[in-house]
């Protein structure tokens, strides 16, 4: 089962791909041309010396444009770039064209044309001798060069002639007229083409003999371009793979042209002056002999009275032969030679038309038809309109095209017969009812967009470059499950090249354990998606492909029915709120996304990122004093990382082995790379986006990275079971608890070994609670007696591990803990290890003092019982109950009863100076303390170091005066007789009884009148 039931993925079949969107328009039959063809603007100029302005109109302006055409005006030129629909809008022309009885039309087309082909398509409307003569000539002068080596060599041989023979001129700069003079002598150009060894060159297939003899034998391929043949400044920058091989004078000339580009540029001009003339020698017809038989034609066909119609598909066929057909065109008919009325249609690029064309042509254009538009003119073209009619009739095929157009049937809608439409059309798109499935619009104008070097579009590349290959290739990776697939992406790369290169964004869209599924989705919402990141596209996109969704991520939008983009409006006057513009990434981050998707990155950036990286590294390396304080390390350096290629090294001289692979391959390198990048323009975290789990991704990226150099870094294991390291490691965690260090509570070994050489968190609270105050000044500090040292410290002991667990540069100070071997013992959780022999009494002394007031700390207990009050009997939350007392208290002030002794204000006061969650962490010590025989020795050591001291006096503090208000409300309310308030409201409420007495006596007559009524009607 497909997302379409039992019928496939795909909606066509593939081989209809190649039949429906050929390369060029004439090789498809009517019923597909007319089915594909889509209006496409077009601007109108009445001058054709002017490349500005004009009207933009569509293909009908044209029609009417020919159906108008004067005699005197009798070329309309359609121009444009190759590949831009010139050859479509003539064949439109034809097939839309209602000639006259006594008009005769010649239609040439652009490819499989010869040059034979082409003087016998004017000689069909001949007759006479006359006629049956020149199809003689024609016949006899070209197959006389039909063989296509032949004609090469006689083409190479006649420009050689033809150079030396009228290459020189007399106008010109004296430079140019002495260069030509040296170009077209024996030595020059004639030299280069009669050299054997440079014939090769001369005579590559691609070259431009070979191609124009190919064009006059064969007509034009598939893939010739459109602008006429002839010699480029390039083809004359000349190697060959033996030189020496070569006459004196070939290399010479040659060498003379690789070297000045100036020079190859006027050779070149030189050799397609020539062209002409060297094509009608080798082919025995020429200009002359083309425009004697147009000449011939015009008669008599004035004769009939009729008049000659030219279509001409490219006008670039005609080359070498063109000025006779110019000079037939623009032939003036006179008494003495009657000639008939003759138009012509041709498609010319742009180029061609400007730069070769004669005066005389532009004299005698009625209007110009060009397919470029200029800057800034708008028009309505929808390339989504364009592509969706050819998706569409590969869905109908072709036969089934022929035999609608036949029948003279509107074209079929193969979407209408679709068992899943409407989904299709309202998640991927549709124009005009045709679906743009495989496509939506975002995929589309990204797939064209890669395949456009200038962002205009070239009908010819949308449809073989675009539309083709996905339509016949892709069409089985659809139906099995495997789009899109990674030639699509390949393909269309550059039209998609900005989106999604955040890895981040990859990351989220990536399913673990099946890396075709991520890379098929990141393609998915690369192309298709809307977003500017990670994003769900709509269901029935994922559900076509066989992509599932990634859950928790934001949907995309449904484009809508039309698919076609929508112009900005001005926003309403009920809109409620204005989109803000996402902010753009910082440069760096940009650099990072770039060397992903391109391998390319600039060395100031690359200077960014290496700093970055080395620090952050670096930092987790033990080169610091081992009390988290500045670097004793001076080697920095010999430490310095670089980017070598695609990676990061510490490396250089002294410590080549410490070396850090950084490839764009690895994302999770990458993604850590990113959010560093990010973290040093924010300078925090905080403002990162994501922030939280990007730092956690981070944090385990440098592990990783530092554990990988610290390998190379860090002294080797020392062999020998060093118990006095695990003893000091044992009381330097139990200090670490003893001052309220959060990490010595913890389980983990990274924790511990960065308690121990913590520093001691601020406790400015601890003035009101001097035993703690005492304990911590106990563990810091050793003591002395006049200068002997009596009892060492937590910072001695410090100084004492470091020397059975660091290594030292140069002076032999300890300047990087060996975190390995300290992990080893805090792993091992060695405790009462007994003392080797080699520990110094003062340190044995000083830690079993130690020891045991740590052992001591019950009394402690008393002294935080005695600041944290006890909150059961409080009846609520503390902000309820204060808030119905301030109302209390309010109350009574109002009414002029409240006690002497109460402040509301001091009140109020000590209610705001409570914080949210002061209450929780009073109850919660007073609950730890109330069970203190209960706790374990650590569980003791935290709550008597908790940060409870602030929360329980501001309390404390307001529930000494809350009671004392309570205390004195009570004996107030209790005192003596009613108030003042009880006894209005007793008032109050009897006259309210009789108030209400009177309202019913005047409602309810008395009962004697009721009884009198009642008689009366009785």
């Amino acid at each position: 089962m497909s997302w379409r039931g039992n019928l496939p993925a795909a909606c066509w079949d593939a081989h209809e791909a190649s039949a429906i969107i050929p390369v060029e328009a004439e090789s498809t039959s009517d019923g597909v041309f007319l089915a594909t063809h889509s209006t496409i603007p077009i601007t109108q100029r009445d001058q054709v010396d002017s490349a500005r302005g004009g009207a933009v109109v569509d293909e009908q302006a044209l029609l009417r444009a020919v159906q108008d055409q004067p005699a005197d005006q009798p070329i309309i030129p359609i121009l444009g770039k190759s590949g831009t629909g010139k050859s479509h809008l003539v064949r439109w022309l034809r097939a839309h064209l209602e000639t006259k009885e006594s008009t005769r039309l010649i239609f040439v087309p652009k490819h499989r044309m010869s040059l034979r082909g082409i003087l016998e398509l004017i000689l069909e409307h001949a007759s006479g001798e006359r006629a049956d003569e020149l199809r003689s000539k024609v016949a006899t002068a070209v197959d006389a060069a039909a063989d296509e080596k032949t004609a090469q060599l006689k083409l190479r041989n006649a420009l050689a002639v033809n150079i030396e023979t009228r290459g020189n001129r007399t106008d010109g700069s004296p430079e140019e007229i002495e260069l030509r003079s040296y170009l077209a002598s024996a030595g020059g150009l004639p030299a280069l083409f009669g050299d054997d060894v440079f014939r090769s060159r001369l005579l590559d297939q691609n070259g431009p003999i070979a191609r124009l003899v190919r064009e006059k034998l064969s007509g034009k391929g598939d893939e010739d371009k459109e602008d006429a043949f002839g010699f480029t400044p390039d083809d004359l920058n000349l190697s060959v793979d033996d030189v020496n091989r070569a006459g004196q004078a070939a290399r010479e000339v040659a060498g003379a042209l690789t070297s000045e580009h100036s020079f190859r540029e006027l050779a070149a001009k030189m050799i397609n002056e020539q062209l002409g003339p060297s094509v009608s020698e080798v082919f025995g017809v020429g200009g002359d002999d083309l425009k004697q038989i147009l000449v011939d034609v015009r008669v008599e066909l004035d004769k009939q009275g009729l008049e000659l119609l030219v279509l001409i598909e490219d006008f670039s066929i005609f080359q070498g032969i063109q000025g006779g057909l110019i000079d037939a065109i623009t032939l003036i008919s006179t008494e003495a030679q009657k000639l008939c009325p003759m138009r012509v249609v041709m498609a010319v690029t742009t180029g061609y038309f400007i730069n070769q064309m004669p005066e005389t042509v532009y004299t005698r254009t009625y209007r110009v038809f060009d397919l470029d538009l200029p800057d800034g003119m708008n028009a309505s073209f929808q390339p989504t309109g364009f592509a969706s009619r050819y998706l569409n009739a590969v869905r109908v095929g072709a036969s089934e095209l022929d035999a609608a157009h036949a029948r003279e049937e509107e074209v079929p809608n193969a979407c209408e017969q679709c068992p899943v439409n409407a989904a299709c059309h309202s998640s991927f798109g549709q124009v005009d009812g045709y679906g743009l499935f495989p496509f939506n619009q975002a995929a589309l104008d990204r797939a064209i967009k890669s395949h456009s070097t200038d962002g205009s579009f070239v009908a010819r590349n949308v449809l073989t470059r675009v539309l083709r290959p996905v339509l016949h290739r892709d069409q089985a990776e659809i139906n099995h499950g495997r789009f899109p697939s990674e030639g699509f992406a390949n393909d269309f790369r550059g039209g998609a090249s900005h989106r999604l290169t955040n890895i981040e964004d990859q990351f989220k869209l990536r399913s673990p354990g099946d890396e075709e599924l991520s890379e098929r989705r990141i393609r998915l919402v690369r192309f298709w998606g809307s977003g500017p990141g990670a994003e769900n596209l709509a269901p029935t996109i994922h559900d076509a492909f066989d992509v599932t969704p990634i859950d928790d991520l934001g949907d995309a939008r449904p484009p809508t029915p039309d698919s076609r983009p929508t112009l900005p409006t001005k926003p309403s006057a009920t809109s409620t709120s204005t989109p803000q513009p996402v902010a753009p990434d910082p440069p760096l981050v940009k650099a990072v996304d770039g060397w992903l998707a391109t391998g390319n990155i600039l060395q100031g950036e690359i200077n960014d990122l290496r700093n970055i990286v080395f620090q952050a590294v670096r930092q987790r390396l033990p080169f610091e004093d081992g009390y988290g304080g500045e670097s004793l390390w001076g080697n920095d350096k010999a430490l310095a990382p670089g980017f070598e290629a695609k990676m990061v090294e510490f490396s250089q001289a002294k410590i080549a082995d410490a070396v850090l692979p950084m490839d764009r391959s690895n994302p999770d390198d990458m993604r850590a790379l990113r959010a560093l990048a990010w973290a040093n323009h924010k300078n925090n975290w905080a403002d990162v986006p994501d922030g939280e789990r990007l730092q956690r991704l981070t944090e385990t990226a440098i592990d990783r990275w530092a554990s990988r150099v610290g390998i190379n870094l860090l002294p080797p294991q020392r062999p020998d079971n060093d118990t006095e390291l695990a003893r000091l490691v044992e009381v330097l965690l139990s200090i670490a608890r003893g001052l309220g260090i959060a990490d010595a509570f913890k389980s983990d070994t990274t924790s511990r070994i960065r308690a121990m050489f913590a520093p001691v968190p601020d406790r400015p609270d601890l003035e009101s609670r001097a035993g703690l105050r005492a304990l911590h000044s106990f563990l810091e500090e050793g003591a002395r007696s006049g200068s002997a040292v009596t009892r060492v410290g937590r910072g001695q002991l410090q100084q004492r591990l470091l020397r059975h667990a660091s290594f030292s540069q140069g002076s032999g100070k300890p300047l990087a803990l060996d975190l390995s071997k300290v992990a080893k013992v805090v792993r091992s959780e060695v405790t009462g290890a007994p003392w080797p022999a080699s520990t110094p009494d003062l340190i044995r002394s000083s830690v079993s003092t130690i020891e045991a007031r740590l052992a001591s700390i019950d009394s402690l207990h008393a002294e935080a019982s005695n600041l944290v009050p006890d909150l059961s009997d409080l009846g609520g939350e503390l902000a309820d109950v204060a808030w119905e007392l301030l109302v209390l208290v309010n109350e009574r002030a109002a009414a002029g009863a409240l006690p002497g002794g109460i402040n509301p204000a001091e009140l109020q006061a000590a209610v705001k100076s409570v914080k949210p969650g002061d209450q929780r962490k009073v109850e919660a010590a007073f609950a730890e303390l109330s069970r203190w025989d209960q706790l374990t020795h650590d569980e003791k050591l935290q709550v008597l170091n908790g940060d409870w001291d602030e929360p329980a006096r501001r309390v404390g503090a307001w529930l000494q005066m809350a009671r004392q208000t309570v205390r004195l409300l009570e004996h107030s309310l209790g005192n003596g007789s009613p108030s003042d308030v009880q006894r209005e409201y007793a008032e109050a409420r009897e006259q309210l009884i009789a108030n209400l007495t009177a309202m019913a006596d005047s409602i309810s007559p008395p009962a004697t009148e009721a009884w009198s009524e009642a008689e009366e009607i009785a």
